[in-house]
Order: C-alpha cells, then sequence, then structure tokens
C-alpha cells in the first residue's frame, strides 16, 4: 500500500467510526508496514475505545442497578449489548446508554430516580426518549432513556405494529455478559427488529455508515439460533421493512462476511423484487460514512412517502415540533412556527457549508428513489 492508500484508510474508518474494527483487521493478517503516524493514529483511537468502554461499562450498570433496586423493569438497546457480541469487547465505539422502560408508569418513576441521583436532563432529544447526563469520574456520560424502542413512523400501519408488538411484550430479558456483567436486552427477535428499525431511521434522517452493518453483522453470527424465522419474517412484513431488511443482509453477506447459514430468514424472501437496491444502498452507505456526514448535502429527512413534496411538509412540521415543544400545542400559530422552522434550515444550511439547497433536494429525490425500490414501511 502507498502513503496514499494508507491515508485513505484512515480517512475511512474515521468517516465510519471503526477504528477498532479496522485495527483488529490489520492485526489479524499481520501487516506491518503501516507507516508511523498511521500506526499512532489507530493506537491512540484504540486506548481511547477501551477506555470509553470501561466507562460506560461502569455507567450503564450503574443505571441499571439504581432501576433494578427500585423495581423497574428496563432493557439495553444497543450500546453495550452490542460490544459484548464482538471478538474484542473495546473495538465497537460508543457515544451513550439507551435504556429502555415499557411501563410509562416505571419510566415517570425512573425519571424521578435519576433527579434524586444527581442525573441532569437534557433538553431538546427526541420525543421518544429523555436524556440525562451524569459525570462518572472525570468523564460526563450520557443516558437516553427510552419509553419506546424506536421514534414515531410516519406510516400508520407500520406505527400500529411496532406498538403492538413491543406493547404485548411480557418481560421475558435475553441476557448478555459484557466484560462478565448480566446485561438485560429484548428477547431475540424483538432485538433484531430494534436494531434495523435503528438502521432504518438512521437511513431515512442523513443515512447510516459501516459500523451499523458491522453490529447487524455480529449480531446474526451470535444470536442466528434464537431468532425464530418464522417470528421476525410476520415482524417485517408487518413493519414494511422486508426489503429493507433483505437489501441490508446482502450487502453483510457480499461485503462484510456474514455468512448465508446465520440468515437462514433470507432465502424465504422474494429478492427479485428489490435487486439493484443493495449496491445503492452500498454506495449510499460507503460515501456518507456515520450518520451521513461525508456528504454535505445530507440534512433533509424524508419519509417514505411516494410525493417528495409531501415528505418535505412532514419535516418541516416534524422538525417544528421538536424546535418548539410547548407552541406546538397552539395550532393557531403553526403557520409561524414553520416559516421560523423553514428561516432556520436555509440559515444552519449556510453557515455550516452543508452545500446548495438543490442539491439538498437533488440527494432528497434519490435516497427517496431508493428507498421505494426497497419499498420501506409499504
Amino acid at each position: 500500500m502507498t502513503e496514499k492508500d494508507w491515508t485513505e484508510l484512515w480517512r475511512c474508518a474515521e468517516l465510519h467510526q471503526i477504528w477498532g474494527v479496522v485495527s483488529a483487521g490489520l492485526d489479524k493478517f499481520g501487516v506491518k508496514d503501516i507507516p508511523r503516524e498511521i500506526r499512532e493514529k489507530f493506537q491512540n483511537a484504540k486506548i481511547q475505545l477501551s477506555l470509553q468502554y470501561y466507562t460506560l461499562l461502569s455507567f450503564t450498570t450503574y443505571v441499571l442497578s439504581l432501576l433494578k433496586n427500585a423495581g423497574i423493569s428496563a432493557y439495553v438497546l444497543k450500546g453495550i449489548s452490542l460490544n459484548s457480541l464482538y471478538p474484542s469487547e473495546e473495538m465497537r465505539k460508543l457515544a451513550d446508554a439507551d435504556i429502555y422502560i415499557p411501563d410509562r408508569k416505571a419510566f415517570g418513576r425512573a425519571e424521578c430516580i435519576l433527579r434524586e441521583k444527581g442525573f441532569e436532563s437534557e433538553k431538546g432529544l427526541a420525543e421518544f426518549h429523555s436524556g440525562w447526563t451524569k459525570k462518572m469520574g472525570n468523564k460526563i456520560c450520557l443516558l437516553e432513556l427510552h419509553w419506546r424502542p424506536c421514534d414515531f413512523l410516519s406510516d400508520s400501519a407500520s406505527e400500529k405494529a411496532i406498538r403492538d408488538i413491543y406493547s404485548e411484550l411480557s418481560y421475558r430479558p435475553d441476557c448478555y455478559l459484557a466484560a462478565g456483567q448480566k446485561i438485560p436486552v429484548l428477547p431475540p427477535a424483538e432485538n433484531a427488529l430494534q436494531l434495523l428499525l435503528h438502521m432504518a431511521q438512521h437511513f431515512v434522517n442523513a443515512g447510516f455508515g459501516l459500523r451499523m452493518l458491522c453490529d447487524w453483522s455480529v449480531f446474526w453470527r451470535k444470536k442466528t439460533g434464537d431468532v425464530e424465522t418464522e417470528v421476525f419474517l410476520r415482524y417485517l412484513e408487518d413493519t414494511g421493512l422486508t426489503g429493507f431488511a433483505w437489501t441490508v443482509t446482502q450487502l453483510c453477506v457480499r461485503h462484510m462476511g456474514l455468512p448465508y447459514k446465520c440468515v437462514p430468514w433470507l432465502e424465504e424472501i422474494n429478492g427479485e423484487e428489490y435487486k439493484g437496491s443493495e449496491e445503492k444502498l452500498y454506495r449510499d452507505i460507503i460515501e456518507g460514512g456515520e450518520f451521513g456526514r461525508g456528504v454535505n448535502s445530507r440534512v433533509v429527512i424524508l419519509k417514505g412517502s411516494s410525493n417528495i413534496l409531501k415528505s418535505y411538509v412532514y419535516e418541516v412540521h416534524r422538525v417544528m415540533r421538536k424546535r418548539f415543544p410547548r407552541l406546538r400545542k397552539l395550532v393557531i400559530v403553526w403557520p409561524v412556527l414553520w416559516t421560523v422552522t423553514i428561516a432556520i434550515f436555509l440559515r444552519n444550511n449556510r453557515g455550516l457549508g452543508r452545500g446548495k439547497t438543490s442539491d439538498v433536494i437533488k440527494s432528497a429525490k434519490q435516497r427517496n428513489a431508493l428507498m421505494k425500490q426497497m419499498k420501506m414501511f409499504e
């Protein structure tokens, strides 16, 4: 490899936030001729990932202990639970802890406990979870406390399916081990669906990177025998995610080394309907990187509407509701709030160097076409 190749490899690892995975691959294949600067970058990244992992493991288990002592049933979403499935638990990047409490009354009690324990509330986060920070040693840790497993879906049938699946779920957590600590997670089929929903909702925002494909691959390598094919396929059909699941999984088989035998449900899907979507999605992932940060024009969130204008209107309304949580209750002022929301978007678009508004619209149309090709939420 040339010096330019090594620089590009680091850029890709940085863009997709998979420093630990790439570094492990270099170690596995005994690559020796790594330029000193690149080797030091990967070494420093590995150190930071380890510190991050053990800090957030301690934080997550601390929150779980508070909830358990109060008799509150909870699941860990993503995060530490996924790290436990990797060959080395420290190799996966972490940002926060996500804990899901299905019972709304218990969720309210949990928020009171967090306040009593000195957690500080974070404002302006998503509607389906609250945010909390707590200092652990010399680090500030972020907790996202969920009262539902994912964001709201714009498609009413898909949204109803999500409510039905998770509201009827009795508390029978699967148990993962992270550094010897027991971590309660959703049962296998429901956990797989939540991971897929997480990916899908990032896709319809600005996109997701290779890290989530790594997560999907290691999950199926470790948990394939635990997920009931019939149940999982029914969930895909009910939520309108069959095409997206097929496309993402084909990518993992082709590019991430996921064996077909680990995804037996894949052969039950008629992939002819979605042919061609896999390579388009792969380009979208490679170019965009983690959360679409590699493409300046990705700032518009799309929903699965056949009408692109309707998608924009929906997004403006969604952002308005998030930006003005109190005023949104006054329907009479909605037109003013929509105007302010659009003005803020245009100002931020220029100030952050996001590209021309015309490029944003072009990118949105292309990604909306890919969404329709995968028949998402249909």
